[in-house]
């Protein structure tokens, strides 16, 4: 079976898929990802194959006004505005040089995650079935249905009568409790495996450590203007606490240089294998970073910002494995009393290792590909019927 891979253009959105893709790749299957110049790089370092689709797209050039958008708040309305201007323009870029890739590499079927939209238009062109990969909560209905409408002129262009057709399996990875709205029926529950890259470890993360450990991670997308401000204000509410706080900092992440004693911070140490290690976590509410701590376990603080962060962290917040702050309520004092709440409460230490659970006793990516073998024939037996 040949898989022709899309993702949008981010790890958090790529990185869900890497356990899926290698499991198709040891049961023999080619596998090969379509992704712009610097996420290409990025996949063929994974260890997944990848061809380019050129230069890379800032998504701040995506829309004009970008620098002087409102702040996103936990609306739907603001949620699908979002997807529709930054990732409907992003499919419009890219779908002429993938539907290039796919004609004349002839796969059997187009495995596109969430929020990417030229995958599926081009596997409508060519009669390929498509595989949805989630990476987090079900989108609200309104998110897709705003998209589409801004996209019927694209569909209309490559030939299509109406959005694409749905997929044939969507490969759900986050936890039964956790997610939200009926499962669709061509869904398969996957155990989230958590992949953020790879590297040489310190020693220290070898020792076991001699206070209760707090990792702080705010994701690898900055946010606009806000990343060192959160980061400034939730060092300031864990100086006093005792606890080692490890921070799990982005790249282009900044931070104060007159960091209180009990905070160090790391670059480019997978959240897997930093978790193991840690007590609580603190993050943004990316389904990277939320999704990581759930399959290890853990209570979370979520401090969301953008996107579809606030709809993470409430939903977890609901179910009681988190505390979630939106922005305004992002103070020192909140941010103190919900570490100190939830290093101390039983009952959050409960839940998380119930979805932990759950997490685990769904499919497995090699049982994921088995399934996958039964509903997508490979174009050699399209000829041969």
């Amino acid at each position: 079976m040949k898989v022709l891979v899309t993702s949008c253009p981010n790890q958090g959105h790529f990185y869900p898929m890497i356990p899926l893709l290698w499991a198709l790749r040891s049961a023999g299957h080619h596998v090969v990802a379509a992704m712009p110049r610097t996420m290409a790089g990025v996949t063929a370092t994974a260890g997944v194959s990848a061809i380019s689709l050129g230069d890379d797209v800032p998504l701040a050039e995506l829309v004009p006004d970008h620098a002087n958008r409102p702040a996103q708040n936990a609306s739907v309305e603001s949620l699908a505005e979002h997807v529709a201007d930054y990732y409907g323009p992003l499919a419009e870029r890219h779908v002429g040089r993938l539907f290039d890739i796919a004609e004349r590499w002839q796969p059997d079927v187009v495995m596109h995650t969430s929020w990417e939209y030229a995958g599926p238009i081009v596997a409508a062109r060519l009669g390929i079935p498509t595989v949805k990969h989630g990476w987090g909560l079900m989108l609200p209905p309104e998110v897709d249905e705003l998209v589409h409408e801004r996209l019927a002129y694209l569909y209309r262009d490559w030939g299509l009568v109406g959005a694409p057709p749905p997929p044939v399996r969507w490969i759900d990875v986050c936890p039964r409790s956790m997610q939200v709205g009926k499962a669709p029926a061509e869904s398969l529950p996957m155990s989230w495996i958590p992949f953020n890259g790879s590297t040489v470890l310190p020693d220290w993360l070898m020792e076991k450590p001699r206070h209760k450990r707090v990792a702080v991670t705010l994701g690898n997308v900055p946010i606009r203007g806000k990343h060192s401000e959160v980061l400034h204000t939730t060092l300031e509410a864990l100086k006093e606490i005792d606890a080692e706080v490890v921070v799990a900092a982005g790249w282009g992440l900044d931070h104060d240089d007159d960091l209180p004693r009990n905070v160090r911070v790391v670059r480019g140490i997978p959240l897997h294998d930093l978790l193991p290690t840690c007590d609580l976590v603190i993050n943004h509410g990316g389904a990277g970073s939320l999704l990581a701590t759930i399959a290890h376990g853990l209570p979370q603080v979520v401090l969301p910002q953008m996107c579809v962060h606030f709809q993470h962290g409430d939903r977890l917040a609901a179910i009681g494995g988190a505390v979630s702050l939106h922005p305004a309520e992002q103070t020192v004092e909140n941010i103190r009393e919900a570490v100190c709440g939830l290093l101390t409460h039983s009952a959050a230490r409960l839940v998380a290792a119930r979805l932990q659970q759950e997490n685990d006793d769904q499919l497995s990516p090699a049982s994921v590909v088995k399934h996958l073998e039964t509903v997508v024939a490979p174009r050699s037996e399209w000829a041969a019927a």
